[in-house]
């Protein structure tokens, strides 16, 4: 049996207000490719399908024209759970239709653990895994009473559900398995933040010298593997029992595109132990970052261009100009300029060479988070020391209770 876990498609994403559907499309066509090519049986997708709980139609187009295409691939079944930046209600709606296509589908958590076990048959109708598939936990669906707690002590309460979570599924899951012997490989899914892992600039820092986080040690022993989903970086969070991130298909954001991508493949020898293999996913669009004076840029932008010349969308550049006299006018030069050349310009930094950081920005204030602007509004008052550490750690605690009281009402 071999697996394909993937992650974080955040489908209907935007980058500096410019869509990702071209990227997107070109990914799912390469994955079909990349099932047939590797024979793969049990797809996994492990959250965060969607880049919103309400995404765009053309996205909702590109999901199910993915699942209608999978259908007719050598995959049998698939796995997919919901993230925190999909809505549970979006991703349930077709389930009941989809199962008829081992499609199996968890947009939130089921109160009755049975439900997400899945038991997966080959062709003969032998038993080859059991998957335990587990999607984003909401307070509310593990059935919280914070009422009287502080941020702090509803922190710990919500771990130690999630671990309750999954140690109550893997007991169902162990039971199945010695019912139906031989024992096959147990496999579990998530979507959630573990520590130590390393986390990119799109993902909200709100977990951050918080509570609210699985210990990675914490997840039973009894999985064969563990599928993780929500840090955008491929990385293998623990070697025993196997866990990893795939990470997300395509950079989603300029700093993302310093890495490369992938998607997983697993295999399983007759001891169940996971072999685990990396596939990279091909850059579809460059995303590149250039930073200089202004004749040093436009050097640059010439041979950004012979490398990219081979993929079919355009480049988009994020340009930070550095000169001893930055004008805003600059901004205009360098972009019709490059722009002749086929890139697409997303986003133009002006700023003075030396230590000053005055910045002349073509980005929008909704282009930045909140955290960023509130560190530039620092800068600018000159708040520094230990103030300016105080000030940011206060503004930081302020955007949890926000971001929580945001995800409870959603």
């Amino acid at each position: 049996m071999r697996i394909l876990h993937t992650a974080d498609w955040h489908l209907g994403h935007q980058l500096c207000k410019h869509s990702r559907k071209e990227e997107h499309q070109r990914f799912t066509n390469w994955l079909l490719d990349r099932i047939e090519s590797h024979r793969i049986n049990v797809l996994i997708i492990s959250g965060d399908i969607f880049d919103s709980g309400f995404p765009p139609n053309y996205a909702l187009k590109q999901y199910y024209d993915f699942l209608r295409r999978l259908s007719d691939t050598c995959c049998d079944h698939a796995i997919i759970v919901g993230g925190n930046h999909d809505m549970p209600s979006t991703l349930n709606a077709p389930r009941d239709i989809l199962k008829y296509f081992q499609i199996h589908v968890f947009g939130g958590a089921e109160s009755d653990f049975q439900k997400q076990i899945i038991p997966i048959y080959n062709k003969k109708n032998k038993l080859q895994a059991i998957i335990c598939a587990v999607p984003f936990l909401r307070a509310r669906e593990l059935k919280l009473n914070h009422v009287g707690e502080t941020y702090t002590q509803k922190d710990r309460s919500l771990v130690r559900a999630m671990i309750n979570h999954y140690n109550q599924i893997a007991s169902c899951a162990q039971t199945m398995n010695k019912n139906c012997l031989p024992e096959v490989p147990i496999v579990a899914t998530g979507h959630l933040f573990t520590a130590g892992g390393k986390i990119s600039d799109t993902e909200r820092d709100l977990y951050i010298g918080q509570l609210k986080h699985m210990p990675v040690n914490k997840f039973p022993e009894l999985f064969n593997y563990i599928a993780l989903g929500h840090l955008h970086q491929c990385q293998c969070i623990r070697h025993s029992p196997p866990t990893y991130y795939s990470g997300s298909p395509i950079p989603l954001s300029f700093n993302e595109s310093r890495h490369n991508q992938y998607v997983l493949i697993i295999d399983f020898d007759k001891e169940h132990i996971a072999n685990v293999h990396k596939e990279m996913v091909p850059r579809f669009r460059s995303l590149i970052k250039i930073k200089g004076e202004l004749q040093e840029i436009k050097s640059k932008c010439k041979r950004v261009f012979h490398q990219s010349s081979q993929q079919d969308l355009s480049p988009w550049l994020e340009i930070d100009i550095l000169d001893k006299k930055p004008l805003p006018e600059m901004i205009d030069h360098i972009t019709s300029d490059i722009e002749n050349q086929e890139f697409k310009v997303l986003k133009v930094i002006c700023k003075p060479s030396s230590s000053q950081q005055v910045e002349f920005q073509s980005q929008k204030l909704d282009d930045l988070k909140p955290v960023d602007v509130f560190m530039k509004r620092c800068e600018a008052d000159g708040i520094i020391g230990d103030d300016y550490e105080l000030l940011l750690k206060t503004f930081k605690d302020l955007m949890v209770m926000v971001h929580k009281e945001s995800e409870q009402s959603s």
